[in-house]
């Protein structure tokens, strides 16, 4: 795989996008709110004191946390490992380990089985081919297969 990482974006759907958004918005509501007190009113006691900061600080790590889940939420597949994030969170799994990929055709989701353990990514369709390909490249071995979509009964 010449030594370079590949990264594939992760896939919101558009519920998550929306609250995301809606918490990004009441977050702003709520320090633009603990600011206009704090200038309006003032601080009138430890109580006080110690509650705006807080309400601020909380809404600006809130506002920051939703940003850097939207912005930087991806897979990444490299040489040696395949990598989850989502924000600040980041989890490192070895390719030499995965044993089997399932991608299941009524979700369109991946499941990737690192032995007992398996992780579910959900990847946009057009990346699910190139995901794949990257982690065959590095451990060609892997099995792969895929659910057959379910017969929905119409109503």
């Amino acid at each position: 795989m010449e030594n370079k990482k590949r990264y594939f974006k992760y896939k919101f759907t558009k519920t998550m996008l929306f609250l995301a958004f809606g918490a990004i918005v009441l977050c702003l509501a709520g320090l633009g709110i603990s600011i206009y007190r704090l200038v309006t009113y003032g601080v009138h006691g430890f109580s006080e004191a110690l509650q705006s900061p807080l309400l601020i600080f909380m809404c600006l790590f809130c506002i920051a946390l939703i940003l850097s889940i939207l912005i930087k939420s991806q897979y990444v597949v490299d040489e040696e490992y395949y990598t989850t994030q989502f924000g600040f969170i980041k989890s490192k799994f070895l390719i030499k380990d995965v044993t089997s990929m399932v991608l299941d055709s009524d979700t369109k989701k991946l499941t990737v089985y690192v032995g007992e353990q398996y992780s579910v990514l959900s990847l946009a369709p057009e990346w699910t081919d190139e995901f794949i390909k990257a982690i065959r490249e590095v451990k060609p071995d892997i099995s792969f297969s895929f659910t057959m979509p379910e017969n929905k009964e119409e109503k």
